[in-house]
C-alpha cells in the first residue's frame, strides 16, 4: 500500500533527492579524468617505514612541480598485498598506463603485468640482485629503473682500495649477510682494475659461518699464510663474523701483521657503515651510494620539511613525482619524452620543452637520469677512508 498525505510527499521528495544525487554521480563520473597513474606499495606491517619513507620523498617532489606553476596529475594509491599478483591488483584499473612498483618489487611479477596489460612500469628502488634478473625478462623494455645498482657502489670501493694501493686481498663474507650478495660483483671489479685476489678455496670467496670455530680458524690460517695486507669484508658490520674478526685482529691474532695490517674495505651500504668505529688499522668504505646531481637541493628541501636527512629510497620517490608529472598529458608512451643522452636541463623548463615535443633530461636526485628501459641508470658513488 503506497503512502498518503503528507508521509507521501515527504517520501516522493526521497525518492527525488536520491536521483539527484545518483545522477550527479553518474556525471561526475563520466567527467572526470580517470588516474592514468598508480602507485603501488606493500601494504606488510614489516613494510610500514618504506612507506612512510617513499611517501615523504614523494611529497617533496609534489612541492618542485608545484614550484613550477605545474600541476600534479591524478594518482591512485594502491595496498599491495604479500599474496597479491600486480595484475590482480589493477583488475579494476583499467585506465592506468603507468604503474610505480613497490621498493624492491618482485620483477618477475610485474614482467607479468605488462605481458598481459602492455602497460609502462616505473622502478623506483631497484638496486640488489634482482636486478639482474632484468635481463632475462622478455618485457623488461617496459620496465624503467630509476635507481643505480648497488655496482656502481662496489666500483668506487675497488677505485678507491686500488689508488690507495691496496692491489692484494682475501674476500670472506657471512653466508647470511645481505653484503654476501656483492661479494661476487667486488671480486670481478677488483680483478678487472688489477687487483689480485688470493684464495685457498676453488671460490675467489671465503665464506665463513661465524658459529663455526673451525671455519674461523681455517680462514684466520689462510690470511696469516698469504701475506695479504687487506681482507675485504662482506658482512654486518655489527654481525659475529665482523666483531670475532676485528676482536682477533686487536689482539694481534688476524693477519700477518696485526693490529695494523691487514687493511679492511667494507662492502656494507652507507647506512651500516655508520656503526664502524676507527681502528689501529686502516679501513675503506661508502661513504655515499650512488645517486644523482641533484641530491644537495633535494635533501636541503627534504630536511627543511620533515627535519631529518633523506635516503636514496626519499630520493628515488622524489624522483618518481617529477617523472609523473612531466609524463602527464602525454599521449601513447608516457615517458616517450625522455632522453637520456641529452643535457640536463632544470625542471621547470622541461615541462615547456616537453609541450614542444622533444625528448629531455632533468637533474635527479637519485640518478643521473640517463634513463633506458631494462637498464640501471648511473650516479656517483663516494668511498674513502674512515676516520676518527
Amino acid at each position: 500500500m503506497a503512502p498518503t498525505g503528507f508521509g507521501s510527499k515527504r517520501w516522493l521528495a526521497l525518492l527525488g533527492l536520491a536521483g539527484v544525487v545518483i545522477g550527479c554521480q553518474a556525471l561526475l563520473g563520466s567527467v572526470l579524468p580517470k588516474a592514468r597513474f598508480v602507485v603501488l606499495l606493500s601494504d606488510a606491517a614489516s613494510e610500514q617505514r618504506v612507506r612512510r619513507q617513499f611517501s615523504r620523498g614523494f611529497a617533496v617532489g609534489e612541492e618542485s612541480v608545484r614550484r613550477c606553476g605545474a600541476e600534479m596529475p591524478p594518482v591512485n594509491w594502491l595496498d599491495l598485498r604479500d599474496d597479491q599478483s600486480p595484475v590482480d591488483a589493477l583488475r579494476s584499473h583499467g585506465a592506468a598506463q603507468l604503474v610505480v612498483a613497490p621498493p624492491a618489487a618482485d620483477l618477475r611479477a610485474f614482467d607479468q603485468l605488462v605481458a598481459q596489460r602492455q602497460l609502462t612500469v616505473l622502478l623506483p628502488y631497484q638496486r640488489g640482485p634482482s636486478l639482474e634478473t632484468l635481463r632475462s625478462l622478455e618485457h623488461r623494455h617496459h620496465l624503467w629503473p630509476l635507481t643505480p645498482s648497488r655496482q656502481e657502489d662496489i666500483k668506487a670501493l675497488a677505485d678507491t682500495a686500488m689508488a690507495a694501493g691496496w692491489g692484494r686481498a682475501m674476500v670472506v663474507a657471512d653466508p647470511t649477510a645481505l653484503e654476501a650478495t656483492v661479494s661476487a660483483q667486488f671480486v670481478s671489479t677488483y680483478q678487472t682494475l688489477g687487483g689480485v685476489v688470493e684464495s685457498y678455496e676453488s671460490d675467489p670467496v671465503q665464506r665463513v659461518d661465524p658459529a663455526d670455530a673451525t671455519s674461523l680458524k681455517r680462514f684466520r690460517d689462510d690470511m696469516a699464510w698469504s701475506w695479504a695486507q687487506t681482507v675485504v669484508v662482506a658482512a654486518d658490520p655489527k654481525g659475529a663474523l665482523a666483531q670475532v674478526l676485528q676482536h682477533q685482529q686487536g689482539e694481534g691474532l688476524f693477519g700477518g701483521g696485526a693490529p695494523r695490517t691487514p687493511n679492511w674495505i667494507w662492502l656494507s651500504e652507507s647506512d651500516r657503515v655508520e656503526t664502524i668505529r676507527p681502528r689501529e688499522w686502516q679501513q675503506i668504505a661508502l661513504q655515499a651510494p650512488a645517486r644523482g646531481d641533484a641530491w644537495q637541493p633535494f635533501a636541503e628541501r627534504f630536511q627543511e620539511r620533515w627535519g631529518e636527512a633523506p635516503g636514496l629510497l626519499e630520493a628515488s620517490a622524489y624522483d618518481t613525482a617529477r617523472v609523473l608529472a612531466l609524463a602527464s598529458g602525454v599521449d601513447g608512451d608516457p615517458l616517450r619524452w625522455i632522453n637520456p643522452d641529452a643535457e640536463p636541463i632544470p625542471l621547470c623548463e622541461a615541462f615547456q620543452q616537453r609541450l614542444s615535443g622533444d625528448g629531455l633530461r632533468i637533474p635527479s636526485a637519485a640518478s643521473d637520469f640517463r634513463l633506458r628501459p631494462g637498464l640501471a641508470p648511473g650516479g656517483t658513488a663516494k668511498a674513502g677512508l674512515l676516520t676518527s
